[in-house]
């Protein structure tokens, strides 16, 4: 089943090739075919035959071969035949029930015959009564069963089909904004699955509409799509040292003499070792009168002797602890986006930045850097993206407009707060702004300013021709000016270099 239905979207749709595509649509076919089960079992119009025929088993189980029970079974039987095409041959039922009926007639007739004859007679009918109705019976059940099976099987393989279908088409019309999707991120090196999940809702054609609108101001304008480049590389990870206190272990090697090893001559000393005698030693038995001599000094242990002895290996470690400096790699940081969306920032302005805004939550994801989205007006409204997100609510997120004043102090106290969580410590904030506002209270600006010692950065991108006044100037580590009437950058500070 799986692998049909894969099959088949796979033959109009490319990106079905693709792992992270393929998984979801067989999570959703697994979850199809659970409500499928459920759904036919809710739905079967035969469940009351079905019901009807295991009580009348049941019956015949017992011993109940009634005629009147096997009429109702006929009934039963022919309500199936209302409900399917099938042919229930009451003609043949009919006849079969006369017939029963018949013998039983005889049973309750009169007689001339003797009165013996007629018991024994009576009782032949019985039992060939009983036995034709348990035949009638039996056969009747089972091409009961035997059409019911076949109705229920067709009806099942009929609904299963259309369930089918219905999966069908609810998948294709997802794969077409996928691929839609893919089309428009893949020209800008955006991974489909960072955002994409089709466990997380739809996305409707009027957000692949919106979509393809922000996505086209990337794609077709150059100054644009350099400008996302070069936010895109805020913050490479940073390196950074630190002292260890670590443990060695030498291995030594010791040489020591070795008394019972006879390798070379060290000396002399007494003893009556005759092999390492001195010559002169030796001498003494040359002469009869002077044997007497060698004799005496060899039961003294005296005689002059070469002391021998070797050399020995002894090995053993030595631990020592020294302290080294060692340089690592730190994670990139989580990024927080404050994007305008107030009146002096519709049109241009605003597309362009909540284009920004998408490309730049999308590369923080795919990077697996936190992310926090605020739009700002004289209001906030805020997206954490820290865990799995549908690219369906960030679509609609950043859809909302508040058209009113300008303060983006709201924003900033919001996003100095979040600075302090454990998940958003050491961030790249940037405001995407017109700047078309007001200078920040100072409390608000020292604040910045500690949180800047705390390793946070701020950044702005400044969208049209305007400079930003003195007081804002002053809290951001790198600005930008973005001019959409001629696509061009310009970095204030003149620290792009920096961070490239």
């Amino acid at each position: 089943m799986e692998k049909n239905i894969i099959d088949d979207l796979s033959k109009k749709f490319s990106i079905v090739e693709k792992s992270t595509i393929k998984e979801k649509l067989l999570a959703e076919i697994q979850k199809w075919k659970k409500e499928t089960i459920k759904a036919l079992n809710l739905n079967n119009p035969f469940y009351q035959n079905m019901l009807a025929l295991k009580s009348a088993k049941q019956e015949l189980v017992q011993g109940n071969t009634f005629i009147s029970s096997i009429e109702q079974d006929l009934s039963d039987f022919k309500s199936l035949e209302k409900m399917t095409k099938i042919d229930t041959n009451d003609k043949f039922w009919n006849t079969e029930l006369e017939k029963l009926k018949n013998m039983e007639n005889k049973l309750t007739s009169k007689s001339n015959e003797s009165k013996l004859k007629i018991v024994n007679k009576k009782n032949d009918i019985q039992t060939k009564l009983e036995e034709d109705r348990k035949t009638c019976r039996t056969l009747l059940q089972e091409q009961w069963q035997k059409s019911l099976d076949k109705a229920h099987m067709a009806w099942e393989l009929e609904s299963i089909e259309k369930y089918r279908q219905e999966l069908l088409k609810k998948f294709e019309e997802w794969l077409k904004l996928v691929q839609q999707v893919d089309k428009f991120f893949s020209e800008l090196s955006i991974d489909t699955g960072v955002l994409f999940d089709l466990s997380k809702g739809n996305i409707s054609f009027s957000n692949i509409e919106q979509l393809k609108k922000w996505v086209e101001y990337i794609a077709k304008d150059d100054g644009v799509k350099q400008l996302c480049d070069l936010l895109g590389r805020l913050r490479r990870a940073e390196i950074t040292s630190r002292q260890e206190l670590v443990k060695t272990i030498e291995h030594v090697k010791e040489f020591v003499p070795d008394i019972n090893s006879k390798e070379e001559i060290v000396g002399i000393r007494l003893g009556r070792e005759i092999e390492h005698a001195l010559p002169h030693e030796l001498a003494l038995l040359a002469n009869e009168e002077t044997s007497i001599l060698f004799d005496m000094k060899y039961i003294e242990g005296r005689l002059m002797c070469f002391d021998m002895e070797g050399i020995g290996e002894n090995h053993f470690e030595i631990e020592h602890e020294e302290l080294i400096e060692t340089e690592e790699e730190e994670k990139l940081g989580p990024i927080i986006i404050c994007v305008d969306t107030s009146g002096s920032m519709s049109g241009s302005p605003e597309t362009i930045a909540k284009a920004v805004t998408l490309y730049m939550a999308t590369r923080a994801i795919s990077q697996k850097r936190n992310c926090l989205l605020i739009n700002f007006s004289t209001g906030i409204e805020t997206l954490n993206m820290s865990g799995t997100m549908g690219l369906e609510k960030v679509i609609e997120f950043l859809k909302k407009s508040f058209y009113g004043g300008t303060d983006v102090g709201p924003a900033l106290t919001y996003a100095l707060d979040m600075m302090k969580e454990n998940e958003y410590q050491k961030s790249d904030l940037l405001v995407i702004s017109d700047f078309i506002m007001p200078s920040l209270p100072g409390q608000l600006v020292e604040k910045i300013k500690i949180s800047k010692k705390e390793n946070n950065k701020f950044y702005s991108l400044a969208i049209g021709n305007l400079f930003l006044e003195q007081g804002l100037k002053d809290i951001f580590h790198e600005e930008w000016i973005y001019n959409p009437n001629n696509s061009s950058i310009h970095s204030i500070k003149g620290m792009i270099d920096s961070i490239q």
